[in-house]
């Protein structure tokens, strides 16, 4: 089995608290996420599942991920090497060709069901084999920003 974590982007690294809204990425990240995603990194390679466009992703992350305060360290013209990263980590789109994650300190990103470990997902229900708890669960479940307003 592959040794990589796939994190759902929306409700767990983005806030998402307006749901989709307008199809932007409006909000901050969820505390702790990206000091959690390195500990992961130290152990497993992690990639961004989402159905948004990886584009946006990482043009949302790189506003989230970097030093605020533009620096050139001598990397050609690339507007992406202009900031520090906060994170020991860098971000990465994940060419449509690669059918596993197993990069070591970069965070991919993608919309296509790769294999891992571990799916983490605000809107997901553990599959126990047994279909009539996932039904019965159905009309019940709740996300814990769902939850959180009750």
């Amino acid at each position: 089995m592959t040794q990589a974590i796939a994190i759902d982007f929306d409700g767990v690294i983005h806030k998402y608290s307006k749901g989709w809204h307008d199809g932007t990425c409006y909000d901050d990240e969820v505390r702790g996420v990206f000091e959690a995603i390195e500990k992961l990194m130290g152990k497993y390679s992690v990639f961004i599942l989402s159905t948004r466009s990886p584009r946006q992703i990482k043009k949302w992350l790189k506003e989230h991920c970097y030093e605020s305060d533009y620096v050139y360290y001598g990397m050609g013209d690339d507007p992406d090497n202009f900031r520090w990263p906060k994170f020991n980590f860098t971000i990465e789109i994940i060419p449509f060709w690669v059918k596993f994650w197993n990069k070591k300190k970069v965070l991919g990103i993608t919309q296509r069901k790769l294999p891992a470990m571990v799916y983490v997902d605000d809107r997901a229900m553990r599959f126990n084999g047994d279909w009539n708890d996932i039904l019965s669960g159905m009309p019940e479940f709740k996300t814990y920003q769902e939850a959180a307003i009750e």
